[in-house]
């Protein structure tokens, strides 16, 4: 997959989990916080903006415009994931490693009010990027074990997905 494809995978999916209907008890905390209109549609141009310029690798432009997203919007773990991406296409190794570790702090809020595999996905795809496999793996084994596996958790245990992961060379690429 390519770095542009997965970013605006990445964003894709923002808008798809935010229209995806969910029970009214687990809805709170699977969803970004009520902001204004105003602060939403901000936050929105600027990762817009991040898209375009990632498209054209200008990775300044990109962490610039969702480095102010993200304080207008810190509950989006897509936004922290792209823009640890972004430093490390820079360099700023230190700066993207924080931001991993701020999506990951989310993606496990998320995960753990949810259930959602793909929730959980994310988490496995940053605890790689952080270097993290061994963990990635243990995480994996214990959610197969917390609840009765489903088709999507199943296919990521059964076809190494950590090993995949690892094995990617755009990964490689935004690994720390």
């Amino acid at each position: 997959m390519k770095p542009t494809l997965i970013f605006s995978l990445a964003v894709a999916g923002l808008f798809l989990a935010a229209c995806k209907e969910k029970p009214a008890d687990k809805a709170a905390a699977g969803r970004p916080k009520e902001v204004p209109k105003l602060v939403a549609a901000e936050a929105d141009n600027l990762v817009s903006d991040a898209t375009f310029a990632f498209q054209i690798r200008d990775y300044a432009r990109v962490e610039k415009s969702l480095a102010r997203a993200v304080e207008l919007r810190s509950d989006f773990p897509d936004w922290w994931l792209n823009l640890g991406t972004a430093c490390k296409r820079q360099g700023k190794i230190g700066d993207a490693r924080s931001a991993y570790k701020k999506a990951l702090a989310l993606y496990e809020k998320r995960y753990a009010a949810t259930a959602d595999v793909a929730d959980l996905q994310q988490e496995l795809i940053v605890l790689v990027l952080l270097g993290r496999e061994d963990e990635a793996r243990k995480l994996l084994e214990r959610s197969g074990q917390k609840q009765p596996i489903p088709p999507g958790l199943k296919r990521l245990s059964e076809g190494k997905y950590i090993d995949q992961l690892l094995r990617d060379p755009n990964v490689q690429q935004m690994k720390l």
